[in-house]
């Protein structure tokens, strides 16, 4: 009797065990459940403001005319609750880069969106086509890809470009390794051809440096030169292998960008032009002049974007933040963090645009601007140093260094305290023999 008891209550536990544990798992399926579809829910309502955002800007297309000369202007009235100030400010100085009305008729009615898709925390790239209209109707379409990105409780575009109907169908998508970047399946050119191509491109730390080749040494073997393209700063490395009546050139365009560098590396063929007969020969030649590598590039690195794009907390993106913010408190935030930018280098790492000068010139959103006085980081010089490659050292007030290589380049750079290049001199001399440095 009493095993009887015993068995009938041990049966009786298990059930009760096994229906709490149904329960339980019922339970955490079910709020797995919920998650998902609050997450499914914030997605849509996340893409639906973006398209908001979007199919509002296209209709504010029309308002601005491009060629006007009050194209600043109305950029500012009729743009500014869609673009992030940076893009802003970009168009406003360069109407010509901007999206708007350039003739009377037809004029862009409104975008048409095609896809979106996310590609971060809060940002999303949108394909779609601007609609021209005339007074007759429908006069074509061009595709459009924009980016969009939420700011507290702003969704703004941070980047927005047409692509000619005869260049659209040539311009492909790349995502992988957690970036994505459109480019030109093929190059529009009859001579010149792509021999590793898309480009690799590659998302870093660190800060913006160019120690470009002297004119006087510089050679067809490799050149380093630093480049400003539609208010933005490239270093560009150039190595030149010959093979075969051909050149074949390997590039690394390095530019800064919401505070990373993105390295953009790739290889062009380029026959030699004498192998021809006269008339291909001059046609290679005009080929090669009008070439425009540097335009095809930027506008790559225009599409770029990686997963934590917008979502670091560095402070590139911490003024994009408070910028776009309507709150008057993040006003003073942006106050305190523009206080930040006391040069050319953190005004560039902090994605402001350049101006078209020599020396090139950063200009922030509150008017201020800073003249590029360096072309290497401090590291970069004290590694010189060490590998005794110095021929001869100058230092300024301002702790501007510039160190004169044996090899004929010329390191420009700026010393954390004032006479750091004087200590870093001395303990070099036992390795690499004195080194003659003079001072202002």
């Amino acid at each position: 009797m009493n095993k009887k008891i015993i068995a009938t209550s041990a049966i009786a536990v298990l059930i009760a065990v096994a229906a709490i544990g149904v329960y339980f798992w019922q339970s955490l399926a079910r709020e797995g459940n919920r998650a998902e579809n609050r997450q499914t829910e914030d997605r849509q309502a996340e893409e639906a403001a973006a398209k908001e955002t979007v199919v509002g800007f296209g209709r504010a297309l029309k308002n601005v005319s491009l060629l006007s000369p009050a194209a600043a202007e109305d950029i500012e009235a009729n743009y500014r609750d869609f673009l992030d100030p940076a893009l802003l400010a970009q168009w406003k100085a360069d109407p010509s880069k901007a999206l708007g009305r350039t003739t009377s008729s037809p004029w862009p009615e409104s975008i048409e969106i095609a896809s979106i898709g996310r590609f971060g925390s809060g940002a999303y790239d949108v394909s779609g086509k601007i609609i021209d209209m005339t007074s007759a109707g429908m006069a074509g379409s061009r595709a459009v890809q924009i980016g969009v990105v939420k700011f507290g409780d702003r969704w703004l575009i941070t980047g927005a470009s047409a692509i000619a109907p005869e260049e659209n169908s040539l311009w492909k998508e790349y995502r992988g390794n957690g970036v994505s970047f459109r480019y030109p399946e093929e190059l529009t050119a009859g001579y010149i051809s792509v021999a590793e191509w898309p480009p690799t491109v590659e998302i870093k730390s660190g800060d913006f440096s160019c120690a470009e080749t002297p004119q006087e040494v510089s050679s067809m073997m490799e050149i380093t030169s630093q480049r400003i393209v539609d208010s933005r700063i490239y270093c560009v490395n150039v190595k030149n292998e010959g093979a075969a009546g051909s050149v074949y050139s390997s590039y690394i365009y390095t530019t800064p960008v919401r505070g990373k560098l993105v390295f953009a590396s790739f290889v062009l063929r380029y026959p030699n032009c004498a192998n021809y007969d006269e008339e291909r020969n001059r046609a290679c030649a005009s080929e090669r002049e009008a070439f425009d590598l540097d335009a095809t590039v930027d506008r790559i690195v225009q599409t770029v974007s990686w997963d934590s794009a917008f979502s670091e907390d560095i402070l590139a993106n911490q003024i994009l933040k408070c910028s776009a913010s309507s709150y008057s408190g993040d006003k003073e935030k942006c106050d305190e963090l523009l206080k930040q930018i006391i040069d050319f280098d953190s005004c560039v790492m902090a994605g402001f645009p350049i101006l078209k000068s020599n020396p090139a010139q950063c200009q922030t959103i509150d008017g201020r601007i800073f003249i590029q006085e360096t072309n290497s980081a401090w590291e970069q010089a004290l590694s010189a140093i060490n590998n005794c490659e110095v021929e001869k050292a100058f230092q300024t007030h301002g702790r501007i260094v510039t160190l004169t290589l044996k090899n004929g380049n010329k390191l420009i750079a700026q010393e954390p305290q004032i006479d750091n290049i004087i200590k870093a001199v001395e303990a070099s001399e036992s390795k690499c023999g004195k080194i003659p440095i003079g001072t202002e």
